[in-house]
């Protein structure tokens, strides 16, 4: 595979792949998956989100819904602006909450299509992990209220709010959590850990590491569904577990007061999940646009997500007190919620060329081939106060009335 790039690049692998050797010893010879992908993605000055190399875009290694079209934040805006007007009338602050922001445009494409309908929240804050995306972020934004004078501020944050009242957004952020994985192992199921090899040789790093059997995985973190299912996978099974995706919604919902969750991200709910057939899981590398199985390769360089599983955080939600309000693939979330309006109303069918690629954008939101059917949007309302006004607000949203797929078997 040839995207290797340069003697600095390698170098950056070869001081995380020192990192990584070193929490390896430390844990006696191996690490779970999800110990290792937090090192690769997170690790001070040369993770993949805590260094500085380009991520979104052409030129990065992926494209995410914002970048490729501003009618995604649009119709986003038409979402949540019933619940920021909820919070204006009764004279309360009204905020957004995002994670994850990546370049900062969903977070501009929002406020550009509130901004229009009179409706900018007072504050919209941002939760980042990556200095260097936030960085970016900070560049793009400041520049843009003084631009434009909106009456509004942003504001970044390093924790989650003990007490949020308002809209909390996060595209494109759960895939990026670390995931363990487990292989089904004498009947039992395992973590599938990572060691150091005995005969790395490979300039990409593909085998300065291996698989390595780990211990048997308490009951209580493994899905009931993988309990009750076992019998029909086979031997050498492999998938992952999510316990700290679980975690994080878990620590969300008990921030939120009041307010409304809306997430985005690539998924499936636990029975399309855990398939029989899905035998080695959802876990894959990415650089420059190109999917990679091999999860050493380029350690650094190369993001490494996991697609997610949407019924144990929809139990773990509802867990914690919050209610399930929209469960549906983006395609039809986004066609439900006004996406052809508002494509219709910003785009000049006589003007051929730039029609195209609007149209382009367009579909490629929308469309089972590409980000319709994979990616799916899920909303959760969090109503302390109990105020029948407002769960009658979120069930009615723009986006949420239309019927919804189920997420259990």
């Amino acid at each position: 595979m040839d995207i290797l790039t340069s003697s600095e690049a390698l170098e950056h692998c070869k001081l995380l792949s020192n990192l990584i050797d070193e929490e390896i010893q430390k844990h006696a010879g191996r690490l779970n998956f999800s110990q290792f992908m937090a090192l690769v993605l997170y690790s001070p000055n040369y993770g993949y989100y805590t260094s500085g190399s380009f991520k979104f875009g052409s030129k990065g290694d992926f494209i995410t819904a914002p970048e490729i079209s501003p009618l995604f934040g649009s119709t986003i805006a038409r979402t949540i602006s019933p619940v920021l007007q909820y919070f204006l009338d009764k004279n309360q602050p009204s905020s957004i909450l995002e994670f994850g922001a990546g370049s900062g445009k969903l977070c501009q494409d929002i406020l550009t299509s509130l901004h229009q309908i009179n409706q900018l929240p007072k504050k919209y804050l941002i939760l980042e992990v990556s200095p260097e995306l936030r960085d970016r972020q900070k560049t793009l934004l400041v520049n843009f209220l003084n631009k434009h004078h909106y009456p509004i501020s942003i504001e970044w944050v390093t924790d989650i709010p003990t007490h949020f009242d308002g809209v909390v957004i996060a595209n494109e952020v759960l895939d990026a959590i670390p995931v363990d994985l487990v292989i089904k192992h004498n009947n039992h199921w395992h973590y599938w850990c990572v060691s150091r090899s005995p005969k790395a040789s490979s300039p990409s790093f593909s085998d300065h590491w291996q698989w390595t059997l780990g211990e048997q995985v308490p009951t209580d973190i493994l899905p009931s569904y993988l309990i009750e299912s076992i019998l029909q996978y086979p031997q050498g099974y492999i998938t992952e577990i999510h316990p700290q995706s679980n975690a994080w919604i878990n620590a969300v919902a008990n921030s939120i007061h009041q307010g409304l969750f809306l997430t985005f991200d690539y998924g499936f709910p636990e029975k399309e999940y855990y398939h029989p057939q899905r035998h080695q899981g959802t876990h894959m590398a990415h650089h420059r646009h190109q999917a990679i199985p091999d999860m050493f390769y380029l350690p650094g360089l190369c993001d490494i997500t996991s697609h997610v599983e949407w019924s144990s955080l929809n139990r773990t939600a509802v867990g914690n007190g919050m209610s399930l309000m929209n469960y549906q693939s983006q395609g039809a979330y986004l066609l439900h919620a006004g996406i052809g309006d508002l494509f219709l109303s910003s785009t000049d069918p006589t003007n051929a060329k730039d029609y195209a690629i609007a149209a382009n954008a367009f579909q490629k939101l929308i469309s089972e081939a590409e980000m319709g059917e994979l990616f799916k949007t899920i909303a959760w309302s969090r109503n302390m106060p109990n105020d029948v006004a407002f769960e009658n607000l979120c069930a009615s949203l723009p986006g949420f009335k239309d019927k919804q797929r189920l997420l259990e078997a």
